[in-house]
């Protein structure tokens, strides 16, 4: 069986691809994927749309803009889509829910389409209510493409999502893809890890700052990461603070008693995985990202602040979050549960193999 799978560099929907990509690979599956930047996985990589399926990585202002467009709402990338899928003859395809120009050239071919939504359910159904309304004037309105899949994987927690069968009948929410293990003991210092975003949203630079700034009074040792983005300036760390541009999350999050992130899921499910208190400060205004924080506020997780929060409010939050033993049981209970649910890459694999074996089926 041969799964073809259609991405973008995007950010946070990367990770799950290509934890998708690797369970399917562990089940001997056949595994393209294309639109991806080269180097990404180990996997084959099918040359596609170069200028638009590499995202809007890097990319600013009216390029950034013309880049996304041309991934929602592109007569030209469906038309290329069909060529790449009649050349690669996949048994399924596997499309990245964001996009949608992509998505209708391959349900035109006839072959076996999957979508998988890489964040909250609800989000797709706000998005469908308001840009899904104008991409429907060109022909790309983007819930009457995703009910065409045959199948729909919803990669998110569904306790944690308020979205439900009726949003998107006939779907599967896997869980997530994100994986945690069991927390190291608690250190007399408390250590903090601070992640916003792998994407270079504008004014990230005085956000880091006054954090930065905050932690350095507190009696904590902090990790910063910056995700190697360019924030258009000098970030210093301090005495207690140590700013580092890439940092393996995972070896991390074990040792740490609070997270400071940005509301990504991909970034959001990891720490919560790993049942760490999370911070959360939504950066990017137009995203999942206070979607995401709500969520994890509501579940007693975690709390979310406005990104403009002063440096006060920041150490105030810190130390009450440090401080609270309940939030912090919490946060450990829901990672064990987390732990313990199905991973979500296999329960995702297992259905696009499904899929496959119903077309490959005499």
């Amino acid at each position: 069986m041969k799964v073809l799978i259609l991405s973008a560099d995007l950010g946070g929907n990367v990770p799950p691809a290509l934890a998708i990509a690797d369970a399917l690979a562990r089940r001997g599956v056949e595994v393209e994927i294309a639109g991806l930047v080269p180097g990404s996985t180990e996997l084959e990589h099918v040359p596609f749309l170069p200028g638009e399926a590499a995202g809007p990585q890097g990319q600013q202002g009216l390029r950034k803009t013309a880049s996304m467009y041309r991934l929602f709402a592109s007569k030209r990338v469906s038309a290329e889509t069909e060529t790449l899928m009649d050349a690669r003859r996949p048994d399924v395809v596997l499309v990245d829910c964001m996009l949608i120009a992509p998505l209708r050239g391959a349900l035109r071919t006839g072959f076996p389409v999957v979508v998988m939504f890489h964040t909250l359910g609800e989000f797709w159904s706000r998005i469908d209510r308001t840009v899904g309304r104008v991409l429907g004037l060109l022909g790309f309105r983007p819930h009457a493409l995703w009910a065409k899949a045959d199948e729909r994987l919803m990669l998110t927690d569904a306790d944690l999502d308020r979205a439900d069968a009726g949003d998107f009948p006939d779907s599967i929410w896997t869980g997530t893809t994100e994986v945690g293990v069991e927390p190291s003991p608690r250190r007399a210092r408390p250590r903090i890890l601070v992640a916003l975003s792998t994407t270079d949203w504008p004014g990230m630079l005085p956000v880091y700052r006054r954090i930065v700034t905050a932690l350095s009074g507190l009696s904590v040792d902090a990790v910063v990461t910056t995700g190697g983005v360019d924030l258009g300036g000098p970030l210093a760390g301090a005495a207690n603070v140590d700013v580092r541009g890439w940092a393996g999350h995972a070896e991390l999050l074990p040792s740490m008693d609070l997270v400071i992130g940005h509301g990504g899921h991909s970034t959001t499910m990891k720490v919560l995985a790993h049942g760490v208190p999370l911070l959360v400060l939504p950066i990017n205004p137009t995203s999942d990202q206070r979607l995401v924080g709500d969520a994890v506020e509501r579940s007693g997780v975690g709390r979310v602040l406005p990104k403009s929060t002063r440096v006060s409010g920041l150490r105030s939050a810190v130390e009450s979050m440090l401080g609270d033993g309940d939030l912090r049981e919490r946060a450990a209970t829901n990672g064990r549960r987390l732990r313990a649910a199905p991973a979500g890459a296999e329960a995702a694999a297992e259905r696009i193999i499904a899929v496959g074996d119903a077309r490959l089926r005499p």
